[in-house]
């Protein structure tokens, strides 16, 4: 009997279980009638009595019937309604959600309280693109920001602009990953960002202080959800190809150009030219090219804690011939936080980074595969097959001239009308082997207390641990009579850094009388940076450096006796430290105000004990007119309507080197004090010093508005800003006394940039038919308005002989400089220039202002639509204004090849005397090249994407276990409208003084994408 009452009982409870276990049963569902998975459904008494929707969205809640649940998911409107069994839940898109919030430098603030010029760029803008880092994700998404590429090529990243141009020296941003500051962002998977927020304004910026001159780029990388773990796996595959292939000389135009300039006599060409050859020298050097990206995540959290982790591998082979220029790369990202108790919460954030790259020479005029393939003559033919060389070509091998082969033993070609620093691309190519590889490993640990209603107190440890090296052999080869090399030599170089910072911050916010709210940040930080790097090399010294010419032996340890060796190496310590504050009011989301002061303090490697702090204040304000009474008759169009108003002060450190305000001795000559043979080495001073060198500092005036009009469709934002840039960094000023030695820096120079900036909006749909619009244009004004009167004009980059780019007074930042051509004279052909200050002769006298590479717009636009499943995007970019100089040919190598569009089209010849080219071998070439007539519009307008996607029905998927399949294809780069006859329009030497200067840059290539997005 005991024991069938115990079973009784047991039954009983059981049943008893299994009846409350049954609940309320339901099905969630989204706005197109589709299943919803991993959608949080909650008991509102009691939160933890909480469960989730299946793949076929369906839910069963322990409540009872008219309990009120909660039915929430990412992206959507929650919903509170009393429990009924059999119950369908449909979700509405919350479009608000997603901009709610801003990050701004330590917190986040709501958008409608945001007082700044802050521009964000979200997941969808970098997700399913070409792209490789963040910085080119930035790209015609947002106003106020500009990319420079100095090359397209795997790799490399190109360089960010935030508001200008505002130093002699460098003006990168300031980026700052999770918290931890990084000076490049290149190895951060996009697929891993949450947002990158645009920190323009000095008011926004100005609480990193002395590293927030040049802009600040926020970047929020994915957390967890709370939800149903998820699993997503992302794959594209690319092909690349050359998307613009400037016009050249053929064979016959070649030797026509030739004879007419009198290069070459008859004879001689008919003596070195089969009459056959017309070698296309971008058909040498370049293919297809192929990339392909794989990113894997694992996502979830409860309401305790989330994590994040991903893994992404990317490999991508350029266009040009062969694996010279590879990039792969393999990132992982791993995220997680977790409630440990009510009052505190502890995460870490971590980006590993493994990658390998090699690249081909680009942007030199003494020696660039890319320039190569505009240089070559056609006459050359790309190979001789094995036995059946040339006898020029016979006479260098007899001569010990190493000729190298392509894979199928055939011998390159060697030019026997070109010699110059150019030679057959794939000589260059294949005359050397370099390798790149490194590690960079980003990350912090934080913990978040709220001890106290409202208080929550931060405390960081971020750090950042990197490591390359490099190896270089250079063998032997023979190009042509300028470049050759006969022996094998090594270098190779190691870096290491270790950077790490501690910050400690607390924020506090609270409401009073539900009208007053009040916030307020104050925080501590320190800075500590180390760095290492060793190089070693051999160099020929009558033999091979190495002791076999064998990959086996390409390293240092198997020198030959008679190697020349070097060896070098140092060790540099930085430190800084801060402390922060701003304060906040918000009066009914109606009248806005913010206020903050940074301190920066440099250690003595910076600045000397007298200016090592710097003092960096902010305001800022805002007023929602549209909260006012008088603004009722307008709010059927306006949902908000807010003009912004900031000014601040940040700074820069970008120009300092190690100790450039010291006073120092060096070493001098030998002299003979006493007779003899003995000496004395002397010292004398090799620099004056200069204690009151201090930071640079941008002083910035800003205005705007921000308006929501037609429920939530339209959007836009205004801006105006007025940034000034003084105390720049100056060198080689003349002083009024030099006792030996040189001048050291003085801060003698001011910048100011000034433009608007528009923002525009508009979503909506028509049934099942989405779409949207955005775009934004940028305007900018620069100028420099300030240097010290000893200086006339800093120099910047050279092509050749010539200084092409200056900063002077008056003048936009390094702008062209040089001759201003007038005509061709009708008479014999040669070019004439402006005697400008009329003395009769032209010369290094009449040079001047012949443009600038600074746009005077840009602008993105992005075009969205989804029907039924299908969606397609559409978005492009470009500028107007800037110029680009043509620095291709050299006029001291006359028999390279030319640009028909630059030399040779409607040149000077007898039957054409008014023409607009010079003739072939005229005069004053040196300064036709240092001229207006090299200067191109460098406006032009690419089509990024035009990408196409399928997204696979939930209920299909539903049954296999798939919550989401996307696939799609795309053309990336494919369509560019320009006027300038090169490679590429965004073409640069380098990203300060070189912008705009088209020295053989690596282009950017077209692209077919294919790829699919699965989710689990």
């Amino acid at each position: 009997m005991k024991k069938s009452s115990f079973l009784m009982m047991l039954m009983t409870m059981l049943m008893s279980i299994t009846s409350y276990a049954q609940g309320i049963k339901g099905t969630v569902i989204d706005e197109n009638g589709e299943a919803v998975i991993g959608a949080t459904v909650s008991d509102k008494s009691n939160a933890k009595n909480a469960t989730i929707t299946d793949f076929d969205g369906n839910f069963t809640v322990n409540v009872k019937a008219g309990q009120v649940i909660v039915v929430s998911y990412i992206g959507y409107e929650a919903q509170e309604l009393p429990a009924k069994d059999g119950m369908t839940i449909k979700l509405q898109p919350d479009n608000k959600v997603l901009d709610e919030v801003v990050v701004i430098g330590y917190g986040v603030q709501k958008k409608s309280s945001v007082t700044g010029a802050i521009s964000q760029v979200k997941p969808e803008d970098m997700e399913n693109r070409t792209i490789a880092n963040a910085q080119q994700a930035l790209q015609g998404k947002t106003s106020g920001v500009q990319i420079i590429s100095t090359s397209a090529a795997p790799g490399s990243s190109p360089t960010v602009r935030v508001r200008g141009y505002s130093s002699n020296q460098s003006s990168n941003p300031l980026y700052v990953v999770d918290g931890v500051r990084l000076s490049d962002i290149s190895g951060i998977d996009p697929s891993t960002i949450a947002s990158m927020e645009i920190l323009k304004d000095a008011a926004s910026a100005a609480i990193y202080g002395a590293e927030a001159g040049n802009g600040v780029v926020l970047i929020t990388t994915k957390k967890g959800k709370a939800g149903q773990g998820k699993i997503a796996y992302d794959f594209m595959w690319t092909d690349e190809s050359l998307a613009r292939i400037p016009k050249m000389l053929s064979a016959q135009e070649y030797k026509q150009y030739m004879l007419e300039g009198n290069l070459f006599t008859e004879d001689y060409m008919n003596a070195n030219w089969d009459g056959k050859t017309n070698t296309k020298w971008t058909d040498v050097a370049f293919t297809h090219g192929h990339m392909q990206k794989h990113n894997l995540s694992f996502t979830g959290g409860n309401d305790r804690g989330n994590y994040y982790l991903a893994l992404s591998y990317l490999k991508n082979n350029g266009i040009v011939k062969g694996d010279a220029d590879m990039y792969k790369r393999l990132t992982a990202t791993i995220n997680g936080e977790y409630k440990i108790k009510d009052w505190l919460k502890v995460g870490t954030t971590n980006q590993v980074e493994k990658y390998d790259v090699r690249q081909v020479s680009t942007n030199n005029e003494y020696g660039s595969l890319l320039t190569a393939v505009l240089m070559m003559d056609p006459l050359t033919p790309d190979t001789y097959a094995n036995g059946s060389l040339p006898a020029h070509l016979e006479g260098l091998q007899e001569n010990g001239k190493t000729l190298l082969k392509d894979d199928s033993g055939n011998y390159y070609g060697v030019s026997q009308f070109y010699n110059g620093e150019q030679y057959h691309p794939m000589i260059m190519r294949d005359n050397g082997l370099s390798k790149n590889s490194g590690f960079n490993v980003t990350g912090s640990i934080y913990g978040d207390f709220t001890l106290i209603p409202n208080l929550t107190i931060t405390s960081r440890f971020g750090y950042r641990f990197a490591g390359s090296r490099s190896s270089n052999t250079s063998l032997p080869f023979y190009g042509n009579a300028v470049q050759s090399r006969d022996y094998v030599s090594q270098s190779n170089s190691s870096t290491t850094s270790i950077y790490y910072q501690w910050e400690n911050f607390a924020n506090y916010m609270k409401t009073f009388a539900d009208k007053h709210t009040v916030s307020a940040m104050v925080g501590i930080s320190f800075q500590d940076s180390d760095s290492d790097y060793v190089t070693g090399s051999l160099d020929a010294n009558g033999e091979d450096a190495l002791k076999k010419n064998d990959p086996l032996f390409y390293y240092l340890n198997f020198a030959n006796a008679s190697a020349t060796k070097g060896v070098s190496g140092e060790t540099t310590n930085t430190t800084k430290y801060s402390y922060f504050g701003r304060v906040g009011y918000d009066f009914m989301g109606r009248y806005l105000l913010q206020a903050s002061l940074r301190a920066d303090a440099a250690d003595l490697s910076k600045l000397s004990k007298k200016t090592r702090w710097g003092y960096f204040p902010a305001v800022s304000v805002g007023w929602t007119i549209s909260e006012e009474k008088f603004f009722n008759p307008l709010k059927k169009w306006f949902d908000s309507l807010k003009f912004r108003a900031s000014w601040g002060q940040n700074g820069s450190l970008s120009a300092l080197g190690g100790y450039s305000y010291s006073t120092d001795i060096a070493l001098g000559g030998l002299y003979a004090f006493t007779p003899g043979i003995q000496y004395t080495q002397g010292a004398a001073p090799s620099t004056m010093g200069n204690d009151d060198l201090k930071w640079e500092t941008s002083e910035q005036l800003n205005f705007g508005f921000d308006g929501i009009l037609l429920g939530g469709r339209l959007t836009f934002g205004i801006d105006y800003f007025i940034k000034k840039t003084k105390d720049l960094l100056v060198w080689n000023t003349t002083p009024s006394l030099i006792i030996g030695g040189s001048t050291s820096p003085i801060n003698a120079g001011n910048v100011e940039n000034k433009g608007f900036e528009f923002e525009l909006g508009w979503r909506d749909h028509i049934g099942d038919f989405n779409y949207s619009v955005r775009a934004n244009l940028s305007t900018l004004k620069n100028e420099v308005t300030y240097i010290d009167p000893s200086i006339t004009r800093l120099a910047g980059s050279n092509f050749h002989t010539y200084t092409i780019t200056y900063f002077e007074k008056g003048y936009p930042v390094y702008y062209f400089r040089g001759f201003e051509f007038d005509k061709i004279n009708p008479e014999n052909g040669d070019p004439m220039f402006k005697d400008l200050n009329e003395d009769g002769v032209v010369n290094n006298d009449d040079m001047t202002d012949i443009g600038n590479a600074i746009p005077n717009i840009t602008y993105g636009i992005t075009l969205t639509a989804a029907y039924k499943g299908f969606d397609l995007t559409v978005f492009g970019t470009g500028s107007g204004g800037n110029k680009i100089f043509n620095c291709i040919n050299r006029p001291d190598f006359a028999t390279s090849n030319k640009m028909k569009e630059v030399m040779f089209d409607d040149r000077w010849t007898p039957t054409n005397t008014s023409g607009s080219k010079p003739r072939a071998g005229a005069n004053d070439l040196d300064k036709y090249v240092d001229s207006s007539a090299m200067i191109y519009n460098g406006s032009y307008f690419k089509v990024k994407q035009i990408q196409l996607g399928y997204t696979l029905p939930k209920s299909l998927l539903s049954k296999v276990g798939i919550s989401h399949v996307r696939v799609y294809g795309s053309l990336d780069d494919f369509f560019t409208i320009s006027s300038y006859p090169g490679f590429d329009p965004e073409a640069a030497a380098n990203a300060t003084t070189g912008m705009g200067v088209d020295k053989g840059a690596y282009p950017t290539s077209k692209k077919v994408v294919l790829g699919f997005n699965v989710e689990f």
